[in-house]
Parts: C-alpha cells; structure tokens; sequence
C-alpha cells in the first residue's frame, strides 16, 4: 500500500508544468549544442582539405625543386642556365639576339582582314 500512494504522489509533480518546461529547456539546449559541434565538425572538415590540397601542392614543388637541383648538379645544366639567364658566351662564340620589326597593330589588322580574302564589313571602314 506504501507503494501506491509514493506513485499517487509523485504522479502529480511528472504532470506538472514546470517539469515539462524544464525538459523542454534541456533538449533545447542539447539541440543549440549538437548544430554547434555539427558547425565546427565542417570547418575542421573544410581546413583539413585546404591542408591536404597545400601539402600536395608542397610536394609536387618539392619534386620539381629536386628536379632542378638534379639539372644543375651537372655541368652542362649550370653552363645552360648561365647562357639562359646572363648571355654569356664562350671564347669563339657569339651572342645571336633575335628582334622582331615593330609593326603597329592597325597595319596589322589590316593586312589579316585582306589576306583572308574577304572585304572588310562597311562599319570597319571607320576604324
């Protein structure tokens, strides 16, 4: 008997409002909290990759780093790259430099619309 009146009592305050309000409170603030983690889940997701697309890109630099090192650790790679970057020339020899003739780029136009055959279009004339 001392079993159904401690369920008679206790009936009253699981219905109360109060209690209602407060489990809605809590599961309220487990929500806010789980859309917080599930945020910070994507943006430790997203700088992951953004690490993983730099350490690849580090890499393939690496490897071409490592192949130039490897061009320039022979003779001819280091007597190609003086010629390349400084014009120099060995006893005997002389430095070539090659230069295109200006020409304005109207005459240019010009003389590609005509080659190819065609009469200019009447609003080109007045370019």
């Amino acid at each position: 008997m001392f079993d159904w009146y401690q369920k008679r009592k206790l009936r009253p305050l699981l219905h109360s409002p109060l209690l209602a309000a407060g489990m809605t409170v809590v599961a309220c603030l487990l929500v806010v909290s789980a859309w917080q983690r599930a945020v910070i889940a994507g943006q430790v997701a997203d700088r992951r990759a953004q690490a993983e697309r730099d350490v690849a890109e580090l890499q393939s630099r690496q490897a071409a780093l490592a192949a130039q090192v490897q061009y320039l650790s022979n003779e001819r790679g280091i007597e190609a790259e003086m010629r390349r970057q400084f014009d120099v020339a060995l006893p005997g020899e002389q430095v070539v430099v090659i230069v295109e003739p200006d020409v304005p780029a109207a005459v240019s136009a010009t003389t590609t619309m005509t080659d190819q055959g065609t009469a200019p279009a009447p609003w080109y004339r007045f370019w």
